[in-house]
């Protein structure tokens, strides 16, 4: 009786088996996902930038044409793209936001999780596949599209224009499916106006007519509304190129010239972002695998007459769009020399092919189903491409936090614009021309666009006690460095983020009358890297900025806890030494007598900055073709009347071996030590005060070091004006 019992209980367990693993990967395949999710929303917070960077300063400098309603400002394009429906979204975030960037990073994460709600709206809504097969492909799909690499992308304001060209593009295969379907003349309305909306937020776009006319003969569009629907290709590609500046970088006799590069450039583009992890032949080899795949589950769905259903309609359609996009792509930015295809694995483009990852999943899994496959069960292609996922995504995270530092740099450089400084090199970090961006940084502020918002910059000259009571106990921490910037001074330490009790608490940095001179904090996506040191501990560092607008001759730094403010150990005093502005520079000095090394020559600079400052003399450098190169100049001449002189030096990417001082030339006492800084590549000017009695100076830099950018160029010392 009782082995009978046993048994039956076996048989049930072992009957009831399959519907508990069933469970089990659905709850983990959520568990998954909201967690993804959450990562990816918690990263895209720790990215977010409230100024404009990079293509953004487009949107700064329409400022006037939005508040002036000039509706030509919309049909200006950027780059080969119309980018209309963006436009519009930018237009409202700077007129009714504030500029704060959050409407665009919103709607941009709305329209990249639309995309894949459509696509998988398309499996789950197939009667004939199990609804536990639909849902495993649905999760697994929201799984890689989530994972917080997509923050890359998702985190730029900018790039809006990317997920809502998907979202639209995948609309437009839907609406026309269910219009071939219904022969509702409405859903195709829907079809052509979402197409028009992807075509009008990305040339890529424009690739999307033919690919929908084709759809449309092989779901047996009716005629009129396939009329209809090539009739409004026609007016619609037609209209965008009214006026249309066709760009020197587009090239399709490229493709024909170089195919087997175009091939790989597919691969490149279509493995990321695992292409993240490893060599170019494996990534190219896992893009090539990847539509392989496709095209053989392709043909696979035209044999067993799945090829017209809305799932294989809309997944192998956004797949073919995908391919679509990036031959228009490598058109303009494929370049054969490149041989680890950096143009096709840039972070821009990763919404792309996350989303084409996720069709792939999706399809995949979705004809296991409606097939019943033996070997390629839904639960092993689950259980198998969760593994891979879970191994490729722990892998990557050394590739998310190299490309993360990007923004680390560009709340570093806004910081020291939100305290009131417009240093060349700090602003060089948003935008490759600081001189654009200060020509528009006055009416931002008037309008109180992104940071200026805050009104941060009312706080210099205040009394610190305005911003919290004074703690009796000082913090744990220190300032480890600073540096002169223009008109300022930045400054970096770290402190006890246990004992503030905030991971990044706010700075105030005050003078020694107690006056507010600046603030800062630590960025909250990565210190920047050429900050970094073993004094600064990186997890408890901080970066702060001093305007010296408020006189000052030393500073204290502060953090900011739940009970006030607690004072940091230690101090340091501000430099006599400081950066200058190219209009702070008069003429050159004339008396000047060089003494160099055989290792350096007039110019020989290996490439000149594209923007900034040129100086108005000849310039010597150690590089003459090499970086090993090393080597001493010396300049003579007489002090200035103004006794005040400034010193232009320009150094390669890494400032390993590099040095340069002014010293009196008769006493031989050092006047100053210019400071260095990986990163800066633009020309420093450094401008140094003189007591009066020094009569002739001396000028030295030397060269020592020999590993790549270390060289070091000098021009003229000048007078201050």
């Amino acid at each position: 009786m009782k082995t009978n019992q046993r048994e039956a209980r076996l048989a049930s367990f072992r009957e009831a088996l399959p519907h508990y693993l069933r469970a089990a990967i659905t709850c983990l395949l959520c568990v998954w996902l909201a967690y993804n999710l959450y990562e990816t929303l918690e990263v895209m917070a720790s990215y977010y930038v409230a100024f404009p960077v990079g293509d953004y300063w487009r949107i700064a400098s329409f400022l006037k044409d939005y508040q002036e309603l000039d509706l030509g400002v919309f049909w200006k394009q950027h780059n080969e793209h119309r980018i209309l429906f963006p436009e519009i979204v930018f237009a409202i975030d700077m007129l009714a936001l504030h500029g704060r960037m959050i409407l665009p990073i919103a709607f941009s994460f709305v329209c990249y999780a639309s995309t894949w709600a459509v696509l998988s709206a398309t499996v789950l809504g197939d009667r004939e596949t199990p609804r536990f097969d639909a849902f495993w492909a649905v999760l697994l799909a929201g799984v890689v599209t989530f994972w917080q690499g997509s923050a890359l992308a998702l985190a730029q304001p900018f790039l809006l224009q990317w997920p809502l060209m998907q979202v639209a593009a995948v609309l437009a295969i839907f609406f026309l499916k269910k219009s071939a379907d219904t022969q509702r003349t409405s859903y195709l309305i829907a079809a052509i106006s979402a197409a028009v909306v992807a075509t009008y937020s990305s040339a890529n776009a424009l690739m999307l007519w033919p690919l929908l006319l084709a759809i449309g003969l092989l779901i047996r569009l009716p005629k009129r509304f396939l009329a209809a629907l090539g009739v409004s290709a026609v007016v619609f590609v037609g209209v965008y190129f009214i006026g249309y500046r066709f760009s020197a970088q587009t090239n399709f006799s490229a493709l024909l010239a170089h195919p087997f590069y175009f091939v790989g450039f597919v691969g490149a583009y279509l493995s990321m972002p695992f292409g993240g992890i490893k060599s170019a032949v494996f990534f190219v080899s896992l893009g090539l695998a990847n539509l392989a795949l496709v095209l053989l589950l392709m043909t696979l769905a035209w044999r067993f007459r799945l090829l017209t259903t809305p799932p294989a309609v809309v997944l192998c359609g956004y797949y073919l769009f995908t391919l679509m996009t990036i031959l228009i792509t490598s058109a303009g930015r494929m370049d054969p020399a490149d041989a680890n295809f950096v143009a096709a694995r840039v972070p821009r483009y990763l919404t792309v092919p996350f989303i084409n990852w996720a069709a792939v999943f999706l399809l995949f899994i979705w004809m296991s189903a409606r097939r019943r496959w033996r070997i390629f069960t839904t639960r092993r292609l689950t259980l198998g491409f969760s593994l891979l996922l879970l191994v490729g995504t722990y892998k990557l995270r050394s590739w998310q936090e190299i490309n993360a530092a990007e923004f680390g740099n560009e709340q570093f450089a806004v910081l020291s614009l939100d305290n009131g400084l417009t240093d060349a090199e700090s602003i060089a970090r948003i935008f490759p021309s600081p001189e654009f961006v200060v020509l528009y940084l006055p009416a931002l502020k008037k309008e109180r666009i992104g940071i200026f918002c805050r009104e941060h910059y009312k706080w210099f000259g205040r009394e610190l006690a305005n911003f919290g009571a004074m703690q009796d106990a000082k913090i744990s921490g220190a300032i480890t460095y600073t540096y002169p910037v223009e008109h300022g001074l930045e400054v970096v330490g770290w402190v006890n983020s246990d004992d503030a009790r905030d991971p990044f608490p706010r700075i105030f940095l005050a003078n020694e009358r107690g006056q507010i001179v600046g603030f800062g904090r630590r960025p909250a996506a990565g210190f920047p890297s050429d900050l970094r040191s073993l004094k600064t501990p990186e997890h408890e560092s901080w970066v702060a900025f001093v305007n010296l607008a408020i006189p000052s001759r030393s500073i204290s730094a502060y953090a900011a806890t739940r009970h006030g403010l607690a004072a940091i150990d230690g101090g340091a005093v501000v430099p006599a030494l400081g950066a200058a502005r190219p209009n702070e520079a008069g003429a050159p000095l004339g008396d000047i007598v060089w003494q160099m090394d055989k290792t350096w020559a007039l110019n020989g600079i290996p490439v000149l900055p594209v923007y900034g400052w040129l100086p108005p003399t000849a310039a010597y450098s150690s590089w003459q073709g090499h970086d090993e190169h090393t080597g001493q100049i010396v300049a003579e001449f007489r002090a200035p009347a103004n006794a005040c002189i400034v010193l232009p030096v320009l150094h390669g990417p890494s400032i390993g071996g590099a040095s340069a001082r002014l010293l009196d030339a008769d006493s031989g006492v050092v006047l100053a030590d210019l400071p260095f800084r990986d990163r800066d590549v633009l020309w420093s000017l450094w401008r140094v005060p003189l007591n009066s009695n020094v009569k002739r100076l001396r000028f030295v830099a030397t060269d020592d070091g020999r590993d790549w950018g270390q060289w070091l160029a000098v021009s003229a010392p000048m007078q201050c004006k």
